[in-house]
């Protein structure tokens, strides 16, 4: 009895003598990414009007958006958010239901998704003007928000992409090759969802072909590079998010009406792609309708991927064009 009552007093001093432990602290929260980080950058996430849009950030100074297009992801600029970074807050985002982005909650129109971007700038940058680049479709989903508040944007560049206008009308759907260029705008965009269920198990196939087939310098996109994107692409309900930009064409196309009819007096640079699978002259063509000070160039033996295709043409671009007064 006395060697339990001894026990129990030494239990006792020893939980009442030991030092106080501080609280555990909440573990901070890992992003799993997709893609390999570039030095010197970190992913991030931010919620922006209830959707959590993921991107990676690294650099310091002035802010540069970057905005990616359809079959990629922010990573398509992993080479020219290093060469930036020297000198801006350089920031790749997800678009909204694509990379690790949650999907929208409004339409997938350019005016709804442009304001999730802008938000997200204007979050990260709430004083000063920030310089956008935008791909493709990232061209589709940013080009509202320098309609709408050019007083924020210094610059914008718009690589390989049309803004949506009534021209997207009269593409080709079949040319002597076979295969137009612009063939997927319908595909992608027909009702009872029948891309999505026509991709799902084919996604290897079909987005290696899509790539391949609108690219002229083949031996710049590995197949690494390649299934790097059909793994992101492959995750539940990302291509349908992907098709949905397409659904949203005809109206992304009237708001853009209205939005034009006051022009861009910013300065734009337009930069298209002047190989297989490239716009060509059409890119900066198009831009001019909707800009009054832009900077074009097509860049020959480039096709549609021309931020991975022809990196060492387009990058200096770019950098120099943001650079210059």
């Amino acid at each position: 009895m006395k060697s339990f009552a001894f026990s129990l007093a030494l239990a006792v001093l020893a939980i009442t003598g030991a030092p106080a432990q501080a609280a555990p602290q909440e573990a901070p929260h890992i992003v799993q990414e997709e893609f390999l980080i570039p030095k010197g950058f970190t992913g991030k996430y931010e919620s922006v009007d209830g959707v959590k849009l993921h991107f990676v950030q690294g650099g310091k100074g002035p802010l540069v958006l970057l905005v990616h297009g359809f079959g990629q992801t922010w990573y398509e600029w992993n080479e020219l958010m290093q060469q930036l970074a020297e000198r801006y807050t350089v920031v790749a985002v997800d678009l909204p239901g694509l990379g690790l982005s949650q999907a929208p909650q409004t339409s997938y129109t350019g005016v709804d998704v442009s304001e999730y971007l802008y938000k997200l700038a204007k979050r990260l940058s709430p004083e000063k003007p920030f310089y956008l680049v935008a791909h493709d479709i990232g061209i589709w989903n940013s080009y509202p928000m320098v309609a709408r508040h050019p007083e924020d944007i210094v610059k914008a560049a718009f690589i390989e992409a049309t803004i949506p206008d009534d021209t997207l009308y009269s593409l080709p759907a079949f040319v002597a090759t076979g295969e137009a260029p612009g063939w997927h705008h319908s595909f992608f965009a027909a009702s009872d969802q029948l891309a999505d269920a026509m991709v799902k198990g084919n996604e290897r196939l079909f987005l290696t072909h899509f790539i391949r087939h609108h690219a002229s310098n083949q031996e710049a996109l590995s197949d690494e590079l390649i299934d790097s994107y059909v793994r992101s692409y492959s995750k539940p309900k990302t291509f349908h998010h992907a098709f949905e930009y397409y659904r949203a064409l005809p109206q992304s196309i009237a708001q853009n009406e209205k939005l034009a009819t006051t022009k861009i007096t910013l300065p734009v640079l337009a930069v298209g792609g002047g190989g297989n699978g490239g716009f060509g002259a059409q890119q900066p063509e198009n831009i001019r309708r909707y800009a009054v000070d832009v900077e074009a160039h097509v860049l020959q033996g480039c096709g549609h991927w021309v931020t991975e295709e022809c990196a060492p043409a387009l990058n200096p671009l770019i950098s120099s064009f943001l650079a210059r007064p």
